[in-house]
């Protein structure tokens, strides 16, 4: 009995972390670009004030986008994101792919569709992926922490060769639950920290967040790596 070979499309998760007052653009290039799927949730920019300036930035709300398109899309949608949403120009905003390596199967069937951009747009776009590194150059530190540590993070991160991130604020699940397994009392209240780093300076941050603001110090810091293959805005 011959095995069907037929491989499935493989997916990324894009996230896209811009200025506020431009939410309303990245709806409109999701909605022309025809993703089915998308999330927003607003969040809070850390960098220094004298970053800011520097980038003429005024104001440090965030949105956050998250999206999922597929692999052999991704990089024609990142360099049209670029263009659409000028984040060539700095301190607009950065966007970047993350391997993913399961998706369900409803999700699995609404995002099968194909993805395509604005067509009067594809020739600036083919162009923009020509610069765009094929390499992982990048990581995306995501980092929960207790309520009111996350600038301990981030001074850490600085220290340690970081630029600047993006907090979120959430709930841990369970945390009843989490504290009995590893005898620690955690706060249900998290903020969870994005950090975008060169690949280089990876370790460094990472080992100087979880030394000082681990699991075993007040700030309960848990720390994570993931692979950036992809990104614009920088």
């Amino acid at each position: 009995m011959m095995q069907n070979t037929t491989k499935k499309p493989s997916f990324r998760c894009v996230v896209i972390i811009v200025d506020a007052n431009i939410r309303d653009k990245v709806s409109e290039f999701m909605a022309e670009s025809r993703i089915p799927i998308f999330y927003q949730m607003h969040g809070v920019g850390t960098a220094s004030s004298e970053f800011l300036n520097l980038c003429g930035l005024g104001d440090t709300h965030k949105n956050i986008t998250i999206c999922f398109v597929p692999t052999e899309s991704t990089q024609l949608i990142l360099a049209e994101m670029n263009h659409a949403l000028q984040l060539h120009r700095k301190g607009t905003g950065i966007a970047i792919s993350i391997p993913i390596s399961g998706i369900p199967g409803f999700l699995f069937k609404i995002l099968d569709e194909p993805v395509s951009g604005n067509d009067s747009a594809k020739t600036n776009s083919e162009r923009e992926i020509k610069n765009m590194s094929e390499t992982i150059t990048h990581a995306l530190l995501l980092i929960t922490v207790s309520q009111g540590f996350s600038e301990d993070i981030m001074s850490t991160a600085r220290a340690a060769g970081a630029t600047g991130g993006t907090i979120m604020r959430g709930l841990r699940n369970r945390p009843k639950e989490v504290a009995k397994r590893f005898g620690i009392s955690i706060q249900e209240e998290q903020e969870i920290v994005l950090i975008v780093v060169p690949q280089e300076k990876r370790t460094e941050i990472l080992s100087a967040i979880t030394t000082q603001h681990g699991p075993g110090t007040p700030a309960h810091g848990i720390a994570i790596s993931l692979p950036v293959d992809g990104i614009a805005g920088i």
